[in-house]
């Protein structure tokens, strides 16, 4: 099923332009950000926007159908980031000098180790 543009731009509006998962600025990019499916259309999830979220080319590529991934700290598989549920600022923080995005809790570890989808590109 193919997202209509009324729904694109519920989910842009709704993210401010940012992506959902590093926080980039689609406005800095040279690619329109992807409507990614938080539960995968693989894996049963829906067209809903409670089950849409903004994403750079890089993190909806990187999070690819993964719902789970390995926290390296603990070695647990734990759940991925949900930008529905959960507050970016509560398991996210960018590094010192501004090009990486660090997750601070095991659910959101994965997103900067296994699943290595945050890296701010630098703007000039």
């Amino acid at each position: 099923m193919t997202i209509s543009a009324e729904l694109r731009r519920l989910v842009r509006d709704r993210a401010s332009y940012l992506c959902e998962y590093c926080h980039s600025s689609e406005d800095a990019s040279a690619a329109q950000f992807a409507i990614d499916h938080i539960l995968p259309r693989s894996r049963g999830g829906s067209d809903s926007p409670d089950n849409l979220a903004l994403a750079c080319q890089r993190c909806n590529g990187y999070r690819y159908n993964f719902t789970t991934g390995i926290d390296a700290t603990t070695a647990q598989s734990v759940n991925l980031f949900n930008p529905r549920a959960q507050s970016w600022a509560d398991h996210f923080t960018w590094s010192s000098d501004g090009l990486k995005v660090i997750g601070i809790t095991p659910c959101e570890r994965p997103h900067s180790s296994t699943i290595k989808c945050p890296q701010r590109e630098l703007i000039q």
